[in-house]
């Protein structure tokens, strides 16, 4: 400024503010340099990359992430490939000393071009840069097989069928794999993207090192296995939502694995063992036949949400069914068969639940393979179906004539549920028996309890079951239409348990006309995700199903 002032060559000195960048990093000022860079046309590149994806050569899984990429491709600009760093590729182009650039596949072919250029050898220097590394990546479908000599691998291999990726490289790394693949092979890399969720921290932020909120899987795995770590991140990965991972989720499913744990234990302790070939038209027990018609439902929803990369909704219909149908119910109903002296049962029983065991392990194999791998050993499956685990297929015989077992036991669950819900309505102890009286059942209903009534005694701790009416203070209760009379604690009064259950039910209404207007506003309907619109339904079902028991109860209170 000094010398500037005395040359008279100072205009004018004024206060700006810059904003300084910092590297997020290394936290020092970057500083701009304006260099020379090599770029490849994107725009045509991308031309049969875009059509590929519209004629649904390559498709997108959820397909709505297809808009992402058709927006990204239809407006791409040059893209520079060159990059200022020690490893990559180096950029195959060679300088003369008077800054001639000749470009070619290896420096015996550039010296070729530059002696044929000035009509003598000369020295030629390489381009110190290296290429973008999303550039080597995008090359990495046919790179790895060999290209660009015509391998059998890459003859095998190429084009493979899915690719899986985070949806934050769609642009970065899928779209320049289809760019490059339909430029120097001819044909797109892979026919379906799957693309997942990202996992972030449990607060929903992009786990990074410098912020110091990186989950290390390692830790997770030391403490509650690989297998609840893989379990936790299926069961999250919804289509559009990134996983919140917490430690707690992780732990939930690490009480799934020790519930198929105890259960394996339960089959041992009763000498559950496959001992001949299954003929399923020969099951007749109902809770056998109904626990049969489940896995089959189960089985062929499992396998339509894989094919439909649902991984999230297989995982669950699968978890249902093993922790609720399996482990909650039908073990249940499997302890008063083995206290019984009728050995036809026993032997069927330890038979079908053996089978089932051996079922769940395929049916949980892709999710948990360590964990299903070693009870599959444990239990002697192998020597058993000569397989190992990883090679059995999902194959499964169908009975649509079990439907009516399935019913008979839906209805007996739906039963016992009903009347355990009931006791917690009336603030009477879940432990504690009562009387029921099934006077006003039809016949068919009546004839599923006689013939489950070992199981319902335990299940719904019932003392006894009476088809008379009896004196006292009883309370009817609605199963599928059909009324059963409870005959709970008589010192309970029943008017102010008729004061809270009004209250309860009154709350709960209040709560279905809220998500009744907000179902009801379009507004919400349009911009809420699809999944909270979801959510927001179900809870009204919900609502309306307890009210309706509610009421139901209410009623048989004044009566």
């Amino acid at each position: 400024i000094k010398l500037l002032k005395e040359k008279n060559l100072l205009e004018k000195i004024e206060n700006i503010k810059n904003s300084v960048p910092y590297g997020d990093r290394s936290n020092s000022i970057i500083e701009p340099l304006l260099t020379e860079q090599w770029f490849a046309n994107a725009k045509f590149l991308s031309k049969k990359a875009i059509q590929l994806v519209k004629n649904k050569r390559t498709n997108f899984f959820p397909e709505n992430w297809s808009k992402i990429y058709f927006e990204w491709m239809n407006n791409i600009q040059p893209w520079c490939i060159s990059r200022q760093l020690w490893w990559g590729h180096r950029i195959p182009a060679w300088y003369s000393k008077d800054k001639k650039i000749f470009v070619a596949e290896n420096e015996t072919e550039a010296k070729k071009a530059a002696k044929k250029y000035y009509k003598k050898n000369v020295d030629l220097k390489r381009d110190n840069d290296v290429l973008d590394t999303w550039f080597s990546s995008a090359l990495w479908p046919f790179a790895t097989l060999g290209w660009p000599k015509k391998t059998y691998e890459l003859k095998r291999f190429y084009p493979t069928s899915v690719l899986v990726t985070g949806f934050d490289i769609i642009f970065f790394w899928v779209a320049r794999m289809m760019m490059m693949g339909n430029h120097l092979i001819g044909k797109e890399p892979f026919s379906k993207v799957y693309v997942h969720a990202l996992v972030r921290d449990e607060k929903g932020q992009k786990m990074s090192k410098s912020k110091g909120n990186v989950i290390d899987p390692l830790d997770i795995i030391n403490k509650y296995g690989a297998d609840a770590l893989r379990f936790t991140l299926i069961s999250m990965a919804a289509p559009g939502r990134d996983v919140k991972l917490s430690e707690d989720r992780v732990k939930g499913y690490r009480n799934f694995l020790n519930k198929i744990w105890n259960a394996n234990k339960f089959s041992k302790l009763n000498k559950c063992k496959l001992t001949k070939k299954i003929n399923t038209t020969k099951i007749n027990l109902d809770v056998n036949r109904w626990i049969y018609f489940e896995l089959i439902k189960t089985n062929k929803e499992a396998q339509k949400y894989i094919s439909i990369f649902r991984f999230d909704e297989a995982a669950k219909v699968i978890y249902q069914f093993v922790w609720h149908s399996y482990c909650d119910w039908y073990i249940e109903f499997l302890k008063p068969i083995f206290d019984s002296k009728d050995k036809k049962s026993i032997d069927e029983a330890r038979n079908l639940s053996s089978y089932m065991q051996s079922s769940i392990l395929i049916l949980l194999h892709p999710f948990i393979p360590f964990f299903t791998e070693k009870i599959w050993l444990d239990l002697k499956f192998d020597n058993y179906f000569k397989s190992p685990l990883m090679f059995k297929n999902w194959d499964l015989k169908s009975q649509p004539s079990f439907a009516k077992s399935f019913n008979k036991i839906d209805w007996l669950i739906q039963l016992v549920t009903n009347i355990r819900s009931t006791k917690v309505d009336f603030d009477v102890s879940p432990g504690s028996f009562i009387d029921i009286s099934t006077h006003e059942l039809n016949l068919n209903k009546k004839n599923i309890i006689n013939n489950n009534l070992a199981v319902l005694k335990r299940l719904g701790r019932i003392s006894n079951v009476y088809d008379t009416e009896l004196k006292g203070k009883g309370v009817k209760i609605i199963v599928s239409g059909e009324t059963i009379t409870l005959y709970l604690d008589q010192n309970l009064d029943l008017n102010e348990q008729r004061q809270k259950i009004s209250k309860k039910a009154e709350e709960l209404k209040q709560r279905a006309n809220v998500i009744n207007i907000k179902l009801k506003n379009k507004s919400f309907l349009k911009n809420a995700p699809k999944q909270i619109v979801e959510k927001e339904k179900k809870a009204l079902i919900d609502c309306k199903t307890e009210l309706k028991k509610l009421n139901s109860i209410l009623n048989s209170i004044k009566n």
